[in-house]
Protein backbone atom coordinates (compact mmCIF):
# COMPACT_ATOMS: atom_id res chain seq x y z
CA UNK A 1 0.00 0.00 0.00
CA UNK A 2 2.71 2.48 0.96
CA UNK A 3 4.61 1.75 -2.27
CA UNK A 4 1.65 2.69 -4.48
CA UNK A 5 1.04 5.83 -2.41
CA UNK A 6 4.67 6.87 -2.84
CA UNK A 7 4.44 6.21 -6.60
CA UNK A 8 1.38 8.46 -6.91
CA UNK A 9 2.95 11.15 -4.73
CA UNK A 10 6.02 11.08 -6.97
CA UNK A 11 3.82 11.21 -10.06
CA UNK A 12 2.09 14.31 -8.66
CA UNK A 13 5.43 16.04 -8.11
CA UNK A 14 6.67 15.07 -11.58
CA UNK A 15 3.42 16.23 -13.22
CA UNK A 16 3.53 19.58 -11.42
CA UNK A 17 7.09 20.22 -12.56
CA UNK A 18 6.37 19.15 -16.14
CA UNK A 19 3.21 21.27 -16.36
CA UNK A 20 4.78 24.52 -15.15
CA UNK A 21 7.95 24.18 -17.24
CA UNK A 22 6.30 23.74 -20.63
CA UNK A 23 3.69 25.99 -22.22
CA UNK A 24 2.19 23.19 -24.35
CA UNK A 25 1.90 20.94 -21.28
CA UNK A 26 0.22 23.77 -19.38
CA UNK A 27 -2.34 24.25 -22.18
CA UNK A 28 -2.97 20.49 -22.40
CA UNK A 29 -3.39 20.36 -18.62
CA UNK A 30 -5.92 23.20 -18.79
CA UNK A 31 -7.93 21.25 -21.38
CA UNK A 32 -8.20 18.36 -18.93
CA UNK A 33 -8.75 20.60 -15.90
CA UNK A 34 -11.75 22.32 -17.50
CA UNK A 35 -13.46 18.94 -17.92
CA UNK A 36 -12.81 17.85 -14.32
CA UNK A 37 -13.31 21.25 -12.71
CA UNK A 38 -14.94 19.88 -9.55
CA UNK A 39 -11.65 18.36 -8.42
CA UNK A 40 -8.88 20.19 -6.60
CA UNK A 41 -5.85 21.44 -8.50
CA UNK A 42 -3.72 18.56 -7.16
CA UNK A 43 -6.36 16.01 -8.17
CA UNK A 44 -6.64 17.61 -11.62
CA UNK A 45 -2.89 17.23 -12.05
CA UNK A 46 -3.07 13.53 -11.16
CA UNK A 47 -6.00 12.98 -13.49
CA UNK A 48 -4.06 14.71 -16.26
CA UNK A 49 -0.91 12.69 -15.54
CA UNK A 50 -2.76 9.37 -15.68
CA UNK A 51 -5.61 10.02 -18.15
CA UNK A 52 -5.24 13.31 -20.02
CA UNK A 53 -8.26 12.39 -22.16
CA UNK A 54 -10.59 12.04 -19.13
CA UNK A 55 -13.86 13.90 -19.56
CA UNK A 56 -15.97 13.18 -16.46
CA UNK A 57 -14.62 11.39 -13.40
CA UNK A 58 -16.37 10.02 -10.34
CA UNK A 59 -15.86 7.42 -7.63
CA UNK A 60 -17.12 3.89 -8.01
CA UNK A 61 -19.83 4.59 -5.43
CA UNK A 62 -21.05 7.69 -7.26
CA UNK A 63 -21.21 5.88 -10.59
CA UNK A 64 -23.12 2.97 -9.02
CA UNK A 65 -25.47 4.68 -6.59
CA UNK A 66 -26.27 8.06 -8.12
CA UNK A 67 -25.54 7.65 -11.82
CA UNK A 68 -26.82 4.06 -12.05
CA UNK A 69 -23.81 2.97 -14.08
CA UNK A 70 -21.39 0.10 -13.57
CA UNK A 71 -17.66 0.35 -13.99
CA UNK A 72 -16.49 -1.92 -16.79
CA UNK A 73 -14.68 -5.08 -15.79
CA UNK A 74 -10.93 -4.53 -15.97
CA UNK A 75 -11.20 -0.72 -15.96
CA UNK A 76 -8.20 0.92 -14.36
CA UNK A 77 -9.01 3.60 -11.81
CA UNK A 78 -7.28 6.96 -11.64
CA UNK A 79 -5.43 7.15 -8.33
CA UNK A 80 -5.78 10.35 -6.32
CA UNK A 81 -4.22 11.22 -2.98
CA UNK A 82 -6.90 10.96 -0.27
CA UNK A 83 -6.50 14.26 1.53
CA UNK A 84 -9.60 13.58 3.66
CA UNK A 85 -7.96 10.53 5.25
CA UNK A 86 -10.88 8.21 4.56
CA UNK A 87 -8.83 5.49 2.87
CA UNK A 88 -6.28 3.48 4.83
CA UNK A 89 -4.02 3.35 1.79
CA UNK A 90 -3.94 7.13 1.47
CA UNK A 91 -5.35 6.83 -2.05
CA UNK A 92 -8.80 7.02 -3.57
CA UNK A 93 -9.77 6.07 -7.09
CA UNK A 94 -12.03 7.65 -9.66
CA UNK A 95 -13.17 6.35 -13.03
CA UNK A 96 -13.77 8.23 -16.25
CA UNK A 97 -17.13 8.07 -18.02
CA UNK A 98 -15.42 6.02 -20.75
CA UNK A 99 -14.92 3.29 -18.11
CA UNK A 100 -18.61 2.79 -17.30
CA UNK A 101 -21.81 1.50 -18.84
CA UNK A 102 -25.45 2.02 -17.91
CA UNK A 103 -26.91 -0.51 -15.49
CA UNK A 104 -29.33 -2.86 -17.23
CA UNK A 105 -31.70 -2.93 -14.31
CA UNK A 106 -32.30 -0.04 -12.01
CA UNK A 107 -33.60 -0.97 -8.58
CA UNK A 108 -34.63 2.18 -6.66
Amino acid sequence: MARRYNEIKGLAEFAAKRIVENEQEWMAFLDTAMRVYKYTFNEQMLIYAQRPDATACASLELWNERMHCWVNKGAKGIALIDEDGISRSGLKYVFDVSDVHEAREFLP
